[in-house]
């Protein structure tokens, strides 16, 4: 028997099955997938965003399925994480595979990190960010995304910063319709209705970590995300151990 909440924030809506109809959904209905920088406003188009908060695992996930119905998406990277570091190996080739598919790559811009309170600090430290992951990935980073909005960033409206186009600018909120899955659940309005409905241009946001394989709680797949970390921290350890020949002592 569903509960309560599983039928009220429509648990089973995120799920790669439910992600992958989406995309179908708006390929039936014509939508060009396009980035952020190479979209024409005269076209009907879709910029689908993923933040990655949480799993660069679900985010593959996520750029497979994408790939595999021919469209692409931007993915932003959080270089302030605190559930993953984009200069560990295993999740460095993560984002190069992301990349290799085809997919854009834009900065996460935590301005609560740097206790940020203006424009041209946004300018500064953006700007810094966005040169090392162009140095990390190779690429040239065109876009970026501010994490953690509050009521000072929602006034950071001008086109770019630092030479990069914000995914917050007056036209991405006033021109285009909007959908978000934040915090794993429909905060206005449900995905399929937004695209079934709608006849113009779409800015769509998900977060890969809540479209999982089966259909589990937003506290379930955070859970997941948690200890699949610390479980892969623990067998890189045993592994270091066993190719070097030491002992794992405990107590006992």
């Amino acid at each position: 028997m569903n509960t309560e909440n599983e039928i009220k924030y429509l648990f089973s809506d995120f799920t790669t099955n439910e992600f992958r109809k989406l995309i179908q959904a708006l390929k039936a209905k014509s939508y060009t997938f396009r980035g952020f920088a190479d979209f024409a406003k005269t076209e009907q188009f879709v910029l689908w965003r993923h933040d990655i908060d949480f799993s660069p695992q679900r985010a593959l996930a996520c750029a497979k399925i994408e790939n595999s119905e021919g469209v692409k998406g931007t993915y932003f990277l959080h270089l302030h994480s605190e559930y993953y570091n984009l200069l560990e190996k295993n999740v460095f080739n993560i984002i190069k595979e992301i990349i290799e598919l085809g997919h854009d790559i834009g900065v996460h811009f935590d301005t609560h990190f740097y206790n940020i309170k203006s424009e041209a600090e946004i300018i500064e430290h953006l700007g810094k960010e966005r040169d090392f992951l162009n140095y990390l990935y190779n690429v040239d980073i065109k876009t970026f995304s501010f994490h953690n909005t509050n009521a000072f960033i929602l006034t950071c409206n001008k086109w770019e910063y630092a030479g990069l186009i914000n995914t917050y600018a007056s036209y991405f909120k006033e021109e285009l319709k909007y959908c978000s899955d934040s915090n794993g659940y429909w905060r206005y309005q449900r995905m399929k209705d937004v695209i079934n409905e709608e006849r113009g241009s779409l800015h769509l946001l998900t977060h890969c970590e809540w479209w999982t394989d089966e259909v589990m709680s937003p506290w379930q797949k955070i859970q997941r995300a948690i200890n699949g970390r610390a479980n892969f921290a623990k067998q890189h350890y045993l592994e270091f151990l066993k190719e070097s020949k030491m002992l794992n002592i405990d107590y006992k």
